[in-house]
Order: C-alpha cells, then sequence, then structure tokens
C-alpha cells in the first residue's frame, strides 16, 4: 500500500529525530570515556533507548499505514513527533554548544 502523506511525514521526523539522537550518543559516549560519572552514563542511555523508540516508531507507521489506520490515528501521532523532534534539537543545540 502507498504511503500516505502524514504517516510519511511521521517517519520523517522520527528519521530526522534518530539523526539527532546519533549526534548525541557520538558527545555522550564520548563524555562517559573521559567523566565516568552517573549522570553521563545516564545521558548515554537516555539517547540510546529514544534512538531505539525512534527507530521502532518508524517501523510502526509503516505498520498503521499498511493497516489503514488514516489521519485520525496519523495526525496526533505527527504533533508527538513534532514536539519531540523539537525538544531533542533544543537539546542538541545546548549539548554541542
Amino acid at each position: 500500500m502507498a504511503l500516505r502523506l502524514l504517516w510519511a511525514l511521521n517517519i520523517v521526523f522520527a528519521g530526522v529525530t534518530a539523526a539527532l539522537l546519533a549526534a548525541l550518543l557520538y558527545v555522550y559516549w564520548r563524555n562517559v570515556k573521559e567523566i565516568r560519572s552517573r549522570f553521563t552514563v545516564g545521558l548515554f542511555l537516555f539517547a540510546v533507548l529514544f534512538l531505539a523508540q525512534s527507530v521502532v516508531g518508524m517501523w510502526a507507521y509503516v505498520a498503521m499505514n499498511d493497516a489503514g489506520h488514516g489521519a485520525d490515528v496519523a495526525f496526533p501521532m505527527l504533533l508527538l513527533n513534532a514536539t519531540g523532534l523539537g525538544a531533542i534539537a533544543t537539546l542538541v543545540a545546548i549539548t554541542w554548544d
């Protein structure tokens, strides 16, 4: 089945979020090796789990599209993904500074 626009946007947002999380993982891993505190390990684990959620989310959006779920499901998910992307983009911006 062809990917509907809202589901495609959900996948794009989740993909961009995953890319930003990969950048955070790079920074957090460097910090874990240098600082070795519980806080840095916690940040690294946060990024790993959030990355897993984003990747699994992309698979779920394809499955929901194939199951015929329409805008009544895709639009609220899009709002959640946009909010999450904004949060991660903010975290990347302040972390990279």
